[in-house]
């Protein structure tokens, strides 16, 4: 796995119950995408550029352990499959202080032709650094 985001937990992320709430886990989740989706070489500027898009079309999402604020975090990714015109890959979101992981989430994403607005292939050498996180030792 490689670390694709690190953080804190804040005073503002916490729920009624004393924890953070699921909208914070989704957001270090979220941080993560982004730094894996650029080591795979879809930059933000490729995206921008419009050439090649990408549509989120399942997340599952596992809670284990509760954060609090003051918490610092880091999530670790693996790319799990390589289709053609699909990706998953999962997340987890580690405690740093303890090591637990307290909440993991799978993602699979398509990707698309925005002109056309069906799936399209990867582009190859996203396919190739897909293939070789997944092919890389933890």
């Amino acid at each position: 796995m490689v670390e694709t985001a690190r953080g804190t937990v804040h005073e503002w992320q916490r729920d009624h119950m004393g924890h953070i709430n699921v909208r914070a886990y989704m957001e270090f989740f979220e941080e993560a995408c982004w730094q894996l989706y650029s080591m795979l070489g879809l930059t933000a500027s490729k995206l921008r550029a419009g050439a090649v898009h990408l549509a989120a079309v399942q997340q599952n999402i596992r809670y284990s352990k509760e954060l609090y604020p003051g918490d610092t975090v880091a999530v670790r990714s693996l790319v799990l499959e390589l289709r053609d015109k699909v990706l998953r890959f999962r997340h987890e979101l580690v405690n740093t202080e303890t090591g637990d992981v307290c909440a993991d989430c799978e993602f699979t994403v398509v990707c698309l032709d925005p002109e056309a607005r069906k799936s399209r292939p990867f582009p190859p050498e996203t396919a190739e650094r897909a293939r070789v996180l997944m092919e890389s030792p933890s």
